[in-house]
């Protein structure tokens, strides 16, 4: 009985696995996308400290890291100069703004968790996480690597707005403040 068991289980676990990875071998239509979900991915196994000014900087920065990963991509790969034009000065603009991330968040401790902003950050994360499925965003890519780096670009910047939003309601650190007002205003 328990070898019928696990020899079930064993089975079910290889479909369920060969069924999601069908689904991801699939699911980016451009070679976008794949920056963008990995990005997503890394953002919801984030474990959060429920400290906003930590939380957000540390999402921010993973956040950006996978728009400069497609705008890399955009920038030696795409077709139309000015769209490639934009997302190397993207990419030149978003690597310094990393790099500030970085030496404030080493300069961090976490230390008053908002059980409140913890709720709201996860709940954008998990929203961004089902767009990056393959029926969201992924569903709509042309083709067309121009096109897809805007359309993604919108993406990423509404849920940079989004995220500046919500830490700019919990957040207290003055330098972090500035950074999502800049987000927001963008």
């Amino acid at each position: 009985m328990k070898r019928n068991l696990f020899i079930a289980t064993g089975l079910f676990s290889i479909l369920l696995t060969a069924s999601v990875f069908a689904q991801t071998s699939t699911t980016a239509t451009s070679p976008l996308v794949a920056p963008v979900q990995q990005s997503a991915t890394k953002m919801k196994n984030l474990q959060a400290t429920g400290d906003p000014d930590f939380d957000y900087v540390f999402r921010m920065r993973l956040l950006g890291q996978g728009a400069v990963d497609m705008a890399k991509i955009e920038a030696t790969q795409g077709a139309d100069s000015a769209t490639k034009q934009k997302a190397q000065a993207f990419v030149d603009a978003k690597t310094k703004e990393l790099a500030e991330l970085e030496a404030m968040q080493r300069q961090m401790r976490p230390t008053r968790p908002n059980q409140a902003y913890t709720q709201q950050q996860s709940q954008q994360v998990q929203a961004m996480v089902l767009k990056m499925q393959p029926d969201g965003v992924p569903a709509k890519m042309t083709g067309k690597l121009d096109d897809d780096f805007t359309a993604l670009m919108t993406e990423y910047t509404r849920d940079a707005s989004d995220f500046s939003k919500a830490y700019l309601t919990y957040g207290t650190n003055a330098s972090v403040k500035a950074i999502a007002q800049k987000m927001v205003a963008q």
